[in-house]
């Protein structure tokens, strides 16, 4: 018998290795694409997080601001008082969040206030949020570890008020202060309450010192410059065109100090008007509606922000049914049957602002009912604020240097008709804001009179 010898093929024993390696391979991408999708969580997660801090931070400051640090600076209870609003607004916004599908938590929400205590804060009150979640959910990083992840996230914000920003931040210059939306009233840096009912000329008859800004009667009235309420009437003639430049005066009036003041030529065109408003002039729709152009105070600024404001000598805000009569009524929401939103200024003024939701409010009778209290209203306004240089007069047509701003609340417009009130309304000041005549500093711009800003 003939034995046959059999051949092993030498690649005979490799067979399945092909196998091996393609499962081999499988896992490994198995393996990176599960980190990739633990790591895409946690950088969503991270962003997230973020976002909870910004808002909350943002709105910390916001309400440091409201709580009326900036406007009585060395109020030392004030603060204390303003740092607990504060806080638990943060916390309230934080717990809006959700972080990898999880609600954010009161606990888990850190608030700190930065610069509590020291001259700063009542100048540029600090708040430092942060937010962290320490059982963050992943998919396949278990199989390594059982730990559970944690994400943190910290915000930085501030209000600044450029008001003695120099003398207690120790700067060189005062930072001008850019705001938009400034309605077309041009006052004096002159106190009515504080007046004495000498005009103008008295030290402490100012809203601020012209020189740094700083507020010349802090706090809450009577003693201080917040809560306090007055009259506004034009400095103007008997009918169009007799709007002559002169020192606006202070006195007495049927329900208290009034205050004069110029219609003012602001550049640019208004770009957000309500349905009902936008129908007038320039100046009427200036005033109930927004004016974009950025307005700066101080006496140097870049373009296209605007420091120096011409006065209207065409307009006669005080005539029956005039444009300043139709535009603050408008945009205060106080026609038909006076509906406008009602500001609580028992003294003392008491912060938050305590506002009254009127029947007008746009947002009445759905998320909102009247008499709901609110923090804000299209009531609170912006103006500019110049320094008269008394016995000097303005020549008609020129332009006057913004030193600062005035935040008021408008009460009501008085009725109009042609009699002596028509135009005229009552105002309450919320917040004073000076820059001073040299802020020549880089500016810090808002959309309010005190602007609240991330700053890391």
């Amino acid at each position: 018998m003939i034995r046959r010898r059999t051949h092993r093929h030498p690649k005979q024993g490799e067979r399945g290795v092909t196998m091996i390696l393609v499962v081999l391979a499988m896992l490994s991408m198995l393996g990176i694409i599960a980190l990739a999708i633990d790591v895409v969580t946690l950088y969503s997660a991270r962003s997230e997080a973020q976002r909870a801090a910004d808002s909350a931070a943002l709105v910390a400051a916001k309400m440091l601001v409201d709580a009326g640090v900036t406007g009585d600076p060395t109020n030392a209870a004030l603060q204390t008082v303003a740092q607990g609003i504060a806080t638990t607004a943060a916390k309230d916004v934080g717990k809006q969040s959700v972080i990898a599908g999880r609600p954010v938590q009161a606990a888990d929400v850190t608030v700190t206030f930065p610069n509590a205590g020291a001259p700063s804060f009542g100048v540029n009150p600090q708040v430092s949020v942060s937010v962290v979640n320490s059982n963050l959910p992943t998919f396949f990083s278990r199989i390594w570890s059982r730990a559970t992840l944690t994400v943190r996230a910290t915000a930085l914000a501030e209000g600044f008020n450029p008001s003695n920003a120099s003398t207690a931040l120790g700067m060189a210059a005062t930072p001008p202060v850019i705001a938009r939306c400034v309605k077309p009233f041009i006052i004096p840096n002159c106190d009515p309450q504080h007046s004495g009912g000498a005009g103008c000329g008295g030290t402490a008859a100012t809203f601020f010192d012209p020189a740094n800004g700083s507020i010349t009667n802090p706090g809450v009235a009577p003693a201080g410059i917040i809560g306090e309420g007055f009259d506004l009437v034009s400095n103007c003639g008997a009918g169009p065109g007799s709007c002559v430049p002169g020192i606006p005066a202070v006195g007495p009036g049927p329900g208290g100090p009034t205050l004069q003041y110029y219609p003012a030529v602001i550049p640019a065109a208004t770009n957000a008007c309500p349905a009902a408003c936008g129908a007038g002039t320039n100046f009427e729709n200036d005033i109930s509606c927004c004016n974009p152009t950025p307005l700066s105070c101080g006496t140097t600024v870049t373009p296209p922000a605007v420091n120096q404001l011409s006065i209207d000598t065409t307009i006669f805000p005080e005539g029956g049914g005039g444009p300043a009569q139709n535009g603050v009524e408008c945009l205060i929401h106080q026609r038909p049957g006076n509906g406008m939103d009602l500001l609580d200024s028992t003294p003392p003024l008491s912060y938050p602002l305590q506002i009254k939701v009127g029947n007008n409010h746009p947002l009445a009778g759905t998320v909102l009912s009247a008499n709901d209290l609110v923090t804000t209203s299209d009531s609170i306004v912006t103006v500019p604020v110049y320094q008269p240089v008394p016995p000097g007069n303005v020549a008609p047509g020129a332009s006057v240097n913004i030193v600062g701003f005035l935040q008021i609340f408008i009460d009501q417009a008085f009725p109009g008709g042609g009699g002596p009130k028509a135009g005229e309304f009552h105002v309450t000041v919320v917040n004073v804001l000076g820059c001073g005549a040299t802020a020549t500093a880089p500016a810090v711009a808002s959309t309010s009179a005190v602007p609240v800003r991330l700053i890391h």
